[in-house]
């Protein structure tokens, strides 16, 4: 008598386990979100992508994201603003701050640009983007700058120039990873 009491539990818990209810599948499950270095954002992680963030060698990006075949990357950069710089932006919006940053990044990459800068629409959100190509490399490289209103941050999409890119592939993975983002 006492095994069957000992096992009732556990007969009981098989049998609604076994039960028709409504059951919840693994890819029903939201997706996890990942806060960058510096705290300011959420994010989600990409299929086929794996998250460096923490790895030592991202320490200059809030976040850190390659593509597992590394054909490419999305990087997330904290544009540091001085008092002046933060009031311009108010002024001139996100396209001043952009023409200071490809100016830079000329310099630093050998860069030509592609698109120049235009503010869009994402998300109910405004921002504004332009592309580069790095000359040695033909890498690819979109720029789209968006404000949290506690800071500013370049969401930076380089794709590799040994893969082919098709239409409108920049765009949609920056979109899809933008539209991810919450602070």
């Amino acid at each position: 008598m006492r095994i069957v009491h000992c096992c009732a539990p556990l007969l009981a818990l098989l049998i609604a386990g076994c039960s028709t209810g409504t059951r919840i599948s693994p890819t029903a499950l939201p997706p996890s979100s990942y806060t960058s270095r510096d705290g300011g954002l959420q994010y989600q992680l990409p299929s086929g992508w794996f998250d460096a963030t923490a790895d030592s060698q991202a320490t200059g990006h809030v976040v850190l994201l390659i593509r597992n075949d590394y054909g490419a990357t999305i990087a997330v950069d904290k544009v540091h603003l001085d008092a002046n710089a933060r009031e311009q932006l108010h002024q001139g919006g996100l396209l001043e701050v952009a023409q200071v940053l490809m100016s830079l990044s000329s310099w630093d990459r050998g860069t030509v640009l592609m698109r120049t800068p235009r503010l869009l629409t994402l998300d109910d959100k405004e921002v504004c983007r332009y592309i580069m190509t790095v000359t040695a490399t033909q890498d690819q490289l979109q720029v789209t700058l968006l404000d949290t209103g506690r800071n500013v941050y370049a969401v930076n999409v380089l794709l590799s120039g040994k893969v082919a890119v098709r239409d409108g592939e920049l765009d949609a993975l920056q979109d899809n990873f933008i539209g991810s983002l919450r602070w």
